[in-house]
């Protein structure tokens, strides 16, 4: 049995778990693509024992498969996982928005169009997945729900990948835009459950891109 990692170990690993979970989720390695020890240890120069405990921890949070005399790889998400995906995002996130939109105030409204207008700016993978992100963070912020939020970000990194891989920010932007905005009037009006009915539609129409660049099918034809 390998010995317990040393204090300064495990903090080294925490930072590099959540450096290569940014890098999963903008896509920096396709599907099915191998994540080595040692190039990682040389990379981010360190030992190989907090390359060994962040994986382990990608691997609790499904961002990872680890295969016994293998080693560590980018999972490949089947249309069947996906859409499970967004059957738990449709019920968690439409939870989460209804318990929040109560606890909206002018400020964070405001906080939600300042990200858009970064969003609406976006050109590069990268920066899209993470002012949309930001965007939905800030969305269901106000509920207040700590473990239920922590499930949300869980299942919106799992799908980044297909995100970053298969999609762009001109994929829908306009789609996306309006959306987002309908969600913002929505809370500024205190229409709890308008909101959710549009948060339901953007997640249903975003699932169904996804589903449909897995299919390889052509963005254009897949957007509405």
């Amino acid at each position: 049995m390998s010995p317990a990692p040393l204090p300064t170990e495990r903090t080294t690993a925490l930072a590099l778990a959540a450096a290569l979970r940014g890098q999963l989720s903008a896509g920096r390695w396709a599907p099915g693509a191998a994540l080595r020890q040692a190039d990682l240890a040389a990379e981010f120069g360190v030992s190989r024992i907090p390359v060994r405990e962040a994986l382990n921890q990608l691997q609790a949070e499904g961002l990872v498969v680890i295969e016994p005399n293998r080693g560590a790889f980018v999972p490949r998400h089947s249309p069947e996982e996906v859409d499970e995906i967004f059957d738990l995002r449709l019920a968690l996130e439409s939870d989460a928005l209804r318990r929040a939109a109560p606890n909206h105030t002018p400020a964070t409204i405001r906080r939600l169009e300042a990200i858009q207008r970064e969003l609406d700016h976006a050109t590069l993978p990268a920066d899209w997945l993470r002012h949309d992100r930001d965007f939905h963070e800030a969305l269901y912020a106000p509920c207040g729900r700590r473990r239920t939020l922590d499930l949300i970000a869980g299942l919106r990194r799992a799908v980044e990948r297909v995100y970053a891989a298969r999609l762009s920010p001109d994929s829908r932007r306009g789609g996306w835009n309006d959306e987002h905005q309908g969600l913002i009037e929505a809370l500024r009006q205190g229409e709890a459950e308008q909101a959710v009915r549009l948060l339901q539609t953007h997640l249903e129409q975003t699932r169904r891109l996804a589903l449909s660049s897995l299919a390889g099918n052509s963005l254009e034809n897949a957007a509405p």
